[in-house]
């Protein structure tokens, strides 16, 4: 007879990681399952937020100083830049330094630390499909794992989330950005960068970024697509504004990244849906790492307390998601789209007025000290 696990978790990234955790630190039998072998490259910005910083102390029991000692954390900083591709617009001090770590370090770093917990891992296991009727999850080499619940934690391009029969494709598809990544040496690039820059205002719904770590920088793109733009033309109009040589550029990586199309319901049959999965990226900046942890937190949670008492764990699940995460990515959406728009009308200008202004309460936001709904205070239950 087949093996069935409490919980088979499909991808073994911060939001599987998270999930996996919750579930072996409660002596459940877990299994992780990923197409890659840790540690594997993860080419991204990496920035860790106040929020991000607090659940990875409360959660895993990792600090900044554990996480750079470990070669996880390379930088911080606690100034910040918006410009165009011409002018500076806003900047000035963080109430927090943002931190950036190495996505690659980073990540094995979590996934060991559900390991000594207890969580099972299966790399080099790429899952192809699920029934999420009956827990059982398919793999590329013709093995089949089977759980009480499985949590879908496996990316933007979710084989479990394709299993729901209930998910809005269209939308989830309309609002599935482009994005572009490198990583220059440092010493390559034209200018020193010390502190993290955003830029906007040459796409319509996105934005570019360059990023310190300690020996590069990180230098992105995203957007939605729009039909009159190719977006590797818009990358190279943004490299060129930045002055980068030709010869310094590596090759691009592009990867979807969900962008405004969380999922208000992200449980289907013994399945639930977590971090990119799940659509939970917030929708102004593209922050992924924290939602990713948190929705992995309360999905493994939820699992736990429904293998211990026999209940379902989607509807603990969704009110945690509904009372915590997707009010900030609403009230995030709503301000993306109004700053957006408000950039067409009257110019990026008007976008540094509004971050000068209202400087430390929106970095407070931005932080998850305050809400992205009218800047209240915050208070998460982690």
């Amino acid at each position: 007879m087949q093996k069935i696990h409490d919980a088979i978790i499909c991808g073994g990234g911060p939001a599987g990681s998270s999930a996996a955790l919750s579930l072996a630190r409660r002596g459940l039998d877990v299994l992780v399952l990923d197409r890659a072998r840790f540690p594997r490259k993860k080419l991204c910005g990496g920035l860790l937020t106040w929020k991000s910083v607090r659940l990875l102390e409360n959660h895993f029991n990792e600090t900044m100083d554990s996480l750079a000692d470990a070669g996880a954390v390379n930088f911080a900083s606690d100034r910040y830049a918006i410009r165009t591709l011409t002018d500076n617009l806003a900047e000035g001090p963080l109430p927090f330094p943002f931190h950036f770590v190495d996505r690659t370090v980073f990540d094995d770093r979590l996934l060991q630390r559900a390991v000594e917990a207890g969580a099972g891992v299966a790399q080099e296991t790429q899952v192809v499909g699920c029934d999420p009727d009956t827990g059982t999850v398919t793999c590329a080499d013709g093995r089949t794992f089977r759980g009480r619940y499985v949590i879908g934690a496996d990316g933007a391009n979710s084989r479990v989330r394709s299993s729901f029969p209930s998910v809005e494709r269209e939308r989830m598809h309309r609002f599935m950005a482009a994005a572009i990544e490198i990583a220059i040496p440092k010493h390559s690039f034209p200018r020193p960068v010390d502190h993290p820059e955003l830029y906007v205002g040459f796409l319509d719904a996105g934005y570019g970024w360059v990023f310190p770590n300690r020996d590069k920088v990180v230098v992105g793109l995203c957007g939605l697509r729009s039909k009159n733009s190719r977006f590797p033309d818009l990358f190279k109009k943004f490299l060129g504004a930045l002055k980068i040589s030709p010869d310094a550029v590596p090759d691009w990586r592009g990867h979807p990244l969900p962008y405004g199309n969380y999922l208000h319901d992200p449980v289907f049959g013994r399945a639930l849906l977590a971090g990119d999965a799940g659509g939970f990226v917030e929708p102004l900046f593209g922050e992924g790492i924290f939602f990713a942890l948190c929705t992995g937190l309360y999905a493994g949670e939820a699992v736990a307390k429904g293998v211990e008492t026999g209940t379902s764990p989607g509807p603990p699940y969704a009110r945690r998601l509904h009372r915590h995460i997707i009010p900030e990515l609403r009230a995030s959406d709503r301000l993306r789209w109004a700053l957006f728009r408000s950039m067409q009308w009257v110019g990026p200008r008007g976008l540094g007025w509004f971050a000068t202004w209202l400087n430390t309460p929106l970095a407070e936001m931005v932080h998850g000290m305050r809400s992205y709904s009218w800047l209240r205070k915050k208070q998460w239950d982690f």
